[in-house]
């Protein structure tokens, strides 16, 4: 296997262990070089916001975007996770598999996504992914989110959809961000499957937040027992 990053051939000897296990194993697509410019988040002696984890230097408990969402959203009650700092490195790994179409990157973080994520499975989160629109889909050629999940074979409930193409997020100002009006919808029989359940939203990106606060609300209506969320990177 090849490094996504680098391309160099990645040589990876199994140890006796993981030879007579008789689950699957999962590994990143990712030469320890390239890794090592990756930085992964850590919460330990950090002062963090309760519910996105963005790093914040005030005495608040709470970063101003999510203050924001707290006066628009009566129900606020956000839990995000991710798993990597959104750095240079990563900047350019989501120009190479979302711009540049390069679909074999969704497969760089499996092992690391596989185990952050089997967590939440092993304890009945039915894992929503945050869907493309109709156009958005049939000009890139693939889901993004799709793609990492199924790389590490996570079951996925897709219930959303999204209503019309709207400008990339990556190409709003933060003020058309915050701004941007509900694109989801819930998908016929949704309510139902979700109802009084435990969700796990998948994104790609965290910014401000903004499109998995929209999710958040549409989810909303169908009563879950708990909705928690997931981005690659913060």
């Amino acid at each position: 296997m090849k490094c996504g990053f680098c391309k160099i051939e990645i040589r990876r000897e199994l140890s006796v262990k993981e030879i007579i296990r008789l689950e699957r194993l999962y590994f990143n697509q990712c030469c320890s070089s390239c890794y090592e410019e990756i930085l992964l988040f850590d919460e330990r002696n950090k002062s963090v916001c309760k519910y996105c984890r963005k790093e914040i230097t005030s005495n608040s408990k709470i970063c101003l975007d999510c203050q924001i969402w707290q006066k628009e959203l009566a129900d606020f009650k956000l839990n995000h996770y991710y798993l990597y700092q959104h750095n240079e490195q990563m900047k350019d790994y989501f120009k190479r598999y979302k711009f540049l179409g390069d679909i074999e990157m969704g497969k760089v973080f499996t092992k690391d996504i596989h185990e952050k994520l089997n967590d939440f499975t092993q304890k009945d989160y039915l894992i929503v992914p945050i869907p493309l629109s109709k156009k958005r889909l049939k000009e890139r050629g693939f889901n993004q989110v799709e793609v990492f999940l199924d790389s590490c074979q996570i079951k996925t409930t897709s219930i959303l959809e999204k209503k019309k193409e709207t400008k990339a997020q990556s190409q709003k100002s933060r003020e058309e961000r915050l701004l941007s009006k509900q694109p989801f919808y819930l998908k016929k029989g949704g309510k139902s499957t979700i109802h009084n359940r435990k969700v796990l939203v998948i994104d790609d990106v965290y910014t401000t937040g903004r499109t998995i606060l929209h999710a958040y609300e549409c989810l909303l209506q169908a009563k879950p027992l708990e909705i928690a969320s997931f981005s690659l990177t913060r």
